[in-house]
């Protein structure tokens, strides 16, 4: 084919032969980007010898770099001294780097448009630049030039290959034969015509996803037994998909600047059986003087052609998830982690909807315009989205918006109609934020009842529970405190993020304090002597009643309060009765404790210390317990109140 082209450009026709001139153009692209890649590798590896080496020989086998002096390319580079490693094979991929940017300059020069003399110029400096590695010695930086992909550093041979690919597949839909259903294809017979068309079903099922972003286009060209399929996905500069189809086998090569746009693609076919490369390591050396892209191959191995179809239709699906997903990324950090933000794209991928539509509507700038008009004071300066609503909550709503943002674009519905849905979502799950803390308030009062109705049983009419009964309940006791410390805790963490978070605060302290008073008591229940249980009992039966029922108020109250957004008026007259109760009932454990304290005096046989101050600290921790629910009672009363108001 080579020496035809050759003849046939010798008389002046190169332009009859550009669909073979493209195929081997297209060829050549694939084979530069394994040469400069492996050429990256060897040296990053003599930079860092204990790193382990990538062979990338199956990358190399399925461009058709197959001979045996590459195979320690990689493996056998080795440091010589601070700037320059000897790499064996590295001479023989110069030779090729220079035939290969030939041949994709080919066919732009066989076209002879308007952007020709210009890559012939490119083309010529670039040649005239490239090192030849002699003694297969290469010098650090020579392979950083070659594979930089900054512009504001000058042209580079790794920038030529990506603007002659772009042209190239310009020039391929440009010159193209046929269409297949969008694609713009040159070469095709009726099997590769099937391959494409399973392609594009998937690519056309989600390319509206884009929302108006260019790219996406598609050239197909086969050459022999090989289909090679391309899209440029955006605009983006090295970010290109190739689909080589060769009988039964899919081998996807997909380039970008990117290494965590790259790994996301590859978890799009965490359900697919498709063997994906290593990621290449970039070193400290590589990034100083350029980030070079990052290249990636997946071999699929198909059971039939249905198979086959399969695949190809959910991998043009893909595509359009690509488009634009760093800017997706980096806006969705400003309000979670970076590896939540992965989470909530890949998961926006999974259903087809992705991130499009949410930057097309203002990306942040939706988020934010949701703060300011669904939480105005309801969230602290400076505290962030995930704080105020908790990690799970705040990835919860962001993959919310990004679902809403799309149905709403896609099914028409008015820019400020998507807007309002969001901020309402968003009111609803601050209010959830706070509901979360009195949920587990009233959680940590079931537990403190039972604490209460515990020490309650103790105290019988003829006196106290057996030793070993009181004992079991002290211990029955430290591991109910023990539980709802863990509440308390988890509660404490919620008021940091909820709005008027220092009331709430106020309300869960006061409830622990007055877990510790009951666990208080049942530790002092439990040292008391049977023969001074009659006394005792007589003493503090009714307070430990009455310190029990302000638990039973109490609870009451807050689930009349978790109730006030759905009856307003008469959940929140339901609490403020209950709060009034437990503060009735702080009064008569006051007069309780006080008879109490004068029973216990009067009854306890003199010289018995033991009893004394058994008995009194007990009802000092009972009424203390009280006062304590008392003061989380008013905290509730004054939440209740601005809820009312609000």
């Amino acid at each position: 084919m080579v020496v035809k082209t050759e003849i046939v450009e010798s008389l002046g026709e190169g332009a009859v032969l550009l669909p073979a001139l493209i195929a081997s153009a297209l060829a050549a692209n694939d084979r530069l980007k394994i040469r400069l890649t492996l050429l990256q590798e060897a040296s990053a590896h003599a930079a860092d010898p204990g790193r382990p080496a990538l062979p990338l020989e199956s990358e190399r086998r399925a461009v058709g770099l197959d001979e045996p002096a590459f195979d320690a390319v990689v493996s056998g580079a080795r440091p010589l001294d601070r700037e320059t490693f000897v790499a064996p094979g590295a001479g023989l991929l110069a030779v090729g780097l220079a035939e290969d940017l030939k041949a994709m300059a080919a066919p732009i020069a066989a076209a002879g448009g308007a952007d020709a003399p210009k890559f012939k110029a490119r083309l010529d400096a670039r040649l005239a630049a490239l090192p030849r590695f002699e003694g297969d010695r290469v010098g650090y930086s020579q392979v950083a030039a070659l594979g930089s992909a900054q512009r504001e550093a000058g042209d580079s041979a790794h920038l030529l290959v990506m603007d002659l690919h772009r042209a190239i597949n310009r020039l391929a839909a440009e010159t193209a034969v046929e269409q297949v259903d969008g694609a713009h294809c040159a070469g095709l017979d009726d099997l590769s015509r099937a391959r494409v068309a399973a392609f594009m079903r998937g690519l056309n099922r989600t390319a509206f996803l884009a929302f108006g972003h260019p790219g996406l286009t598609t050239t197909a060209v086969r050459l022999g037994p090989r289909l090679s399929i391309q899209n440029d996905i955006g605009v983006t500069d090295a970010h290109v998909l190739v689909v080589r189809v060769e009988g039964l086998t899919a081998t996807t090569t997909y380039t970008d600047v990117h290494r965590g746009r790259a790994k996301f693609f590859m978890s799009l076919f965490a359900d697919e059986a498709v063997a994906w490369s290593p990621l290449a390591e970039k070193s400290e050396r590589n990034l100083a003087e350029g980030e070079p892209f990052v290249l990636l191959n997946g071999v699929f191995s198909a059971r039939d052609e249905a198979d086959l179809d399969h695949y190809l239709e959910f991998l043009g699906s893909r595509i359009v998830f690509l488009i634009d997903w760093n800017k997706a990324r980096k806006t969705l950090q400003l309000f979670t982690g970076k590896n939540a933000a992965i989470d909530i794209l890949t998961a926006a991928a999974r259903q087809d909807e992705g991130h499009r539509a949410f930057l097309e509507l203002g990306g942040a700038e939706l988020v934010y315009e949701a703060i300011r008009n669904a939480a105005p004071g309801r969230i602290a300066y400076g505290v962030p989205l995930n704080r105020a609503l908790g990690e799970g909550e705040c990835d919860a709503f962001l993959r919310h918006v990004l679902h809403v943002a799309c149905d709403g674009l896609k099914d028409g519905r008015s820019i400020r109609l998507i807007r309002d849905e969001i901020q309402a979502d968003l009111s609803q799950r601050l209010d959830t934020a706070e509901r979360e803390i009195l949920t587990l308030v009233l959680r940590h009062l079931g537990l403190t009842r039972m604490m209460a109705g515990l020490i309650e049983t103790a105290f019988l009419p003829d006196g106290l529970a057996p030793h070993d009964e009181r004992q079991r309940l002290c211990q029955r006791a430290k591991a109910l405190e023990e539980k709802a410390d863990r509440l308390t805790v988890a509660a404490r963490k919620a008021c940091e993020r909820a709005h008027d978070g220092a009331a709430l605060l106020c309300l869960v302290d006061q409830v622990e304090n007055g877990a510790d008073c009951f666990d208080q008591a049942a530790f002092l229940l439990s040292l008391a002597l049977d023969e001074s249980a009659p006394h005792l009992s007589a003493a503090l039966g009714e307070l430990a009643a009455i310190a029990t029922r302000s638990v039973g108020e109490l609870t009451r109250a807050v689930e009349g309060a978790l109730l006030i957004p759905n009856g307003k008026r008469l959940d929140a007259a339901f609490a403020l009765q209950r709060v009034e109760a437990v503060s009735a009932a702080e009064h008569e454990a006051d007069a309780a404790e006080r008879a109490a304290v004068a029973k216990i005096i009067g009854a306890t046989p003199q010289g018995d210390a033991r009893s004394l101050v058994l008995g009194l600290e007990i009802a000092r921790a009972l009424e203390e317990a009280t006062d304590r629910l008392a003061h989380a009672a008013m905290s509730l009363r004054d939440r209740v109140l601005e809820e009312l108001s609000a």
